[in-house]
């Protein structure tokens, strides 16, 4: 009996195994946004702000939905080459990074200001110069500074205002990187560009999967 339940109960021990959450713990910007640190500042884009978590540790249970500037981030450019960008900081160089989730301007009257086409990038001692204090736009070009692109083109759908699930994207080829870069090529017609939320997870350590799967089959001994 055990040998006939082992593989499918393997497969859904493995399949349960949680993944981990990453918070970018830093974010370096085309421009600061509204302000440096305050209301619309780069940073509402990494301390959840707007959010609404089912989950606090499963990004895809997350929906934002406030319509007010103060907790998007919108740098104060249109699209261009090399001058709408951002660079998160996940705190070390991160193994297992699984999936980028991302959620889109949900400001009443300026979704269109949201990223569309974007580009990803991946390092782990890059060269960055910060933006200036004043917020002025600072230009930056990942074709060089210790860069890998990520892929090819990504796309964003523009913000909902309600209950925006946003979309994640696959960066598992970026695994061990401590910096990852949002090349922003479009937005959706405004006259800024931005987002509104980035968090990461990983894939679950080979050890939680083997632990799971051992708890498991003592559960079927029990139960013989």
């Amino acid at each position: 009996m055990i040998k006939k339940l082992l593989p499918a109960f393997a497969a859904a021990s493995i399949g349960t195994a949680s993944a981990a959450l990453v918070v970018p713990t830093g974010i370096t910007a085309f421009h600061q946004g509204d302000s440096l640190a305050g209301d619309g500042s780069s940073l509402k884009a990494i301390d959840g702000s707007g959010m609404t978590k089912g989950d606090a540790n499963d990004p895809s249970t997350w929906t934002v939905g406030n319509t007010g500037w103060q907790d998007d981030w919108q740098g104060f450019s249109t699209p261009a080459p090399d001058t709408t960008w951002s660079v998160l900081d996940l705190g070390g160089p991160t193994a297992d990074l699984n999936r980028m989730y991302l959620w889109n301007v949900q400001e009443t009257n300026a979704l269109d200001r949201g990223v569309s086409d974007f580009n990803i990038w991946y390092s782990n001692s890059p060269t960055l110069t910060p933006p200036a204090a004043s917020g002025a736009v600072t230009t930056y070009d990942f074709s060089s500074g210790g860069w890998t692109q990520l892929g090819g083109t990504e796309n964003l759908p523009i913000g909902t205002q309600l209950g925006d699930t946003g979309a994640s994207f696959d960066v598992s080829g970026a695994s061990g990187a401590q910096f990852i870069g949002i090349e922003m090529l479009t937005n959706h017609g405004g006259i800024r560009t931005g987002f509104a939320e980035v968090a990461f997870t990983t894939i679950p350590e080979p050890s939680s999967m083997i632990l799971a799967l051992v708890g498991g089959l003592g559960l079927l001994r029990r139960r013989r």
